[in-house]
């Protein structure tokens, strides 16, 4: 279990639910719910926007949705497979049923929301294959009721799991697991949209921190990734007013 020393300055991000203090910079996952919260939001506007017969934006948006719903399913696998089990082993040794309870929910929260996004996908896959009005009738609906789903969930991570993270895991730990874990392998392609997309509408001054602390190799990937994201972004979001 970490004993609080000096802790990292908490990431407290647009539509964040809080930032429980602790040992451990939780600033990417941080950087990631932001980043689903805002895709759910401007794909919900696009499909309520975007015309059915505007077959190359539909493209795009099935792009944008794929990318997307992958880093979300990696996101809440590496949870489900590492976090969750390593939490849960703490606090059982602990006796800390409540915060047992809290796990549990975690788990129950991640198969509520797996089923909406298989729905969407498949709203998604007709409409790319042709444009179908049946498909795109019911799609801003659905994923308006995803994004509520998965905003209360990850607002429930964000008040109450996070801060077993802060009490049961310590920074190195937690730096470990981000390295092997939580970041992945990613390629230099992978890269060149994740970036990008992890800072899109992050306010100015904490990508400029992050840039500072992540040094120049994540400076260069960004700098010339950015460009051909946001050209993207525009054209898969160009109806949304």
């Amino acid at each position: 279990m970490s004993t609080p020393t000096d802790h990292p300055t908490t990431l407290l991000l647009p539509g964040q639910a809080a930032a429980p203090p602790g040992p451990c910079d939780l600033g990417g996952m941080y950087l990631m719910h932001h980043a689903f919260r805002r895709d759910l939001r401007d794909l919900r506007a696009a499909a309520e926007h975007t015309p059915l017969d505007d077959r190359a934006t539909w493209r795009a948006l099935g792009v944008r949705w794929t990318r997307f719903a992958h880093h979300l399913h990696e996101h809440h696998s590496v949870e489900d497979r590492v976090l969750w089990p390593l939490l849960h082993e703490r606090v059982a040794a602990a006796g800390d049923e409540q915060a047992g309870a809290v796990l549990e929910a975690m788990a129950a929260e991640h198969a509520l929301i797996d089923p909406l996004l298989e729905k969407c996908a498949e709203r998604f896959e007709r409409l790319l294959a042709v444009p179908d009005p049946e498909a795109l009738a019911g799609l801003p609906a659905l994923l308006a009721e995803t994004r509520a789903v998965l905003d209360d969930h990850l607002s429930h991570e964000e008040r109450e799991a996070v801060a077993l993270v802060q009490r049961y895991v310590g920074a190195g730990e937690w730096e470990e697991l981000e390295r092997t874990e939580f970041r992945g392998r990613p390629s230099l392609t992978e890269l060149r949209f994740q970036l990008p997309w992890m800072v899109h509408e992050v306010p100015g001054e904490v990508v400029t921190g992050l840039v500072r602390a992540a040094g120049p190799v994540f400076a260069l990937v960004l700098r010339l990734s950015r460009r051909r994201f946001l050209r993207d972004h525009a054209a898969a979001f160009r109806h949304v007013p």
